[in-house]
């Protein structure tokens, strides 16, 4: 599969044109990420595709009302379910065909990236697209170009991703149990490059022990999806 061609992040967004009657809402799970959700709220709000809703995944920080000041919709849950949890209570919460998944953390994020994300899938030349950094920080962009089944930058149906087995209890493997079922349903999709997006890392939000320990916590969820996935085959 081919990657559709990137655009410099400083250009001004141009606004993809959906297929007819088609809607859309932009999902951004957070898990207290009140230091960065405003601004990644502000700029998919600047896209100018749909509307912005914002799930706090039970943070015990400003996560929602942040959120809310930057003109986001929020759902709040009353207990951390994880981000599998997250994004399922976020396509429940909206009625729009399409949604696009943005991560809480992101830096360097422009409506230029969130159009370029949409567009294939707006389009209907593509049933999802998954966001990979690019000339950003070193560290994010090899993570990426290791794992690209990692991503949590996507476009795609808001039913289709419904349909994803185990969605709300995959927590952080809820990008692999994404790009399983896209591959088990033979989905068309297609790598957009994200150029000059990064990551806040979790060592540095959480600091490095803390960090170290959700890292470890997060590849052990990623490993439980992997093996239920594969019982279920």
């Amino acid at each position: 599969m081919s990657s559709a061609p990137s655009s410099p992040a400083s250009r001004d967004a141009v606004r993809p044109t959906p297929q007819p009657g088609v809607g859309i809402a932009v999902l951004i799970p957070a898990y207290d990420e009140a230091a960065t959700v405003g601004e990644v709220v502000r700029v998919a709000l600047a896209a100018d595709l749909g509307e912005v809703v914002v799930i706090d995944d039970g943070s015990h920080d400003d996560t929602a009302a942040v959120a809310e000041a930057a003109g986001a919709k929020v759902v709040r849950l009353g207990v951390n379910r994880g981000k599998g949890g997250a994004l399922e209570a976020g396509a429940n919460a909206v009625t729009a065909d399409v949604v696009i998944l943005l991560d809480a953390d992101l830096v360097g994020l422009s409506p230029a990236h969130v159009a370029d994300l949409a567009a294939p899938v707006l389009s209907g030349e593509f049933d999802m697209t998954r966001g990979v950094f690019a000339g950003g920080r070193l560290q994010t962009t090899l993570a990426q170009r290791m794992t690209p089944q990692l991503n949590g930058q996507r476009a795609l149906g808001r039913l289709d991703l419904l349909s994803v087995p185990l969605l709300g209890s995959s927590r952080y493997g809820v990008e692999v149990a994404i790009t399983r079922h896209a591959i088990d349903r033979g989905w068309r999709f297609v790598d957009v490059p994200l150029v000059g997006v990064s990551q806040v890392m979790k060592e540095e939000k959480r600091g490095l022990l803390p960090g170290l320990l959700i890292r470890a916590r997060m590849y052990l969820e990623i490993f439980k999806t992997i093996f239920l996935g594969r019982r279920r085959q």
